[in-house]
Formats: C-alpha cells, structure tokens, sequence
C-alpha cells in the first residue's frame, strides 16, 4: 500500500513537471515523462519478480513442466513491455512506430511461445496415438 502511494505521487509530480516545461521546451517534458514512467518500472521491479518467483513455485509444486509456463511468463513480459514503450512513442507523437512496435511484440511473443506450441502438439499426438 506504501509503494502505491509513493508511485502516485511520483506520478503526478511528475505529470506537473512536464505540463510545467510543455510550453517551455516540450523535449524536456517527453524526457521529463519518460524519466518518471523509467522510475515507476523500476520501483515494481522486485514486486514483479516476486510474483513471477511465487507463480514458479506453485506450478513447480503441482508438478507443471517449467516448459509449460516460462513461453507465457515470456510472451506477457513482451506484451507489457511492449504496451508501454508503444504509449511512450504515442506521447511523443510517433504513433506510426507505437503500432509497428506492436506489431513486432505481436511476432516475439508468437516467437517465444514455439516451445509451447510443440510441447502442445507433443501432448496431443500422445493422445492419440
């Protein structure tokens, strides 16, 4: 709850700031947006692995094939990541290379998920076979 809050406010001071530099320099106030999204990443980033850690153990425990899981855990890190640089290239007016950033997350997650994909063909040829 504490973490939250604090992201908050460094959201919205942030989002001051650069309204604040718009009309002054509006290349100061896409780095100043830029720079206060990098540090609310940054701020998630050991809540987000102990999640992926807990998510990992609790498949382990169940008996779930780490084959089975790391190709999704992959293809949803791509699609976030991707979800916000494509917002940042949005704000800064270069909407063109949002969508065709998409477009490339769009084949990397496709890409990632191959092992899945066999693991599934794997699985359904056992079955009827």
């Amino acid at each position: 709850m504490y973490l939250i809050f604090k992201l908050a406010v460094l959201a919205v001071c942030g989002a001051l700031f650069a309204a604040f530099l718009k009309p002054l320099s509006p290349v100061f106030a896409i780095f100043t947006s830029l720079a206060c999204g990098l540090l609310l990443i940054y701020a998630v980033l050991d809540p987000v692995r102990q999640i992926f850690d807990a998510l990992s153990g609790f498949l382990t425990a169940v008996g779930v094939s780490r084959n089975l899981y790391v190709p999704v855990i992959k293809a949803v890190s791509i699609a976030v990541l991707v979800h916000i640089t494509a917002q940042v290239c949005r704000d800064a007016g270069e909407s063109a290379l949002g969508s065709k950033l998409e477009l490339a997350g769009v084949i990397a997650a496709i890409a990632v998920c191959i092992p899945l994909m066999r693991e599934v063909f794997t699985l359904l040829e056992t079955m009827l076979l």
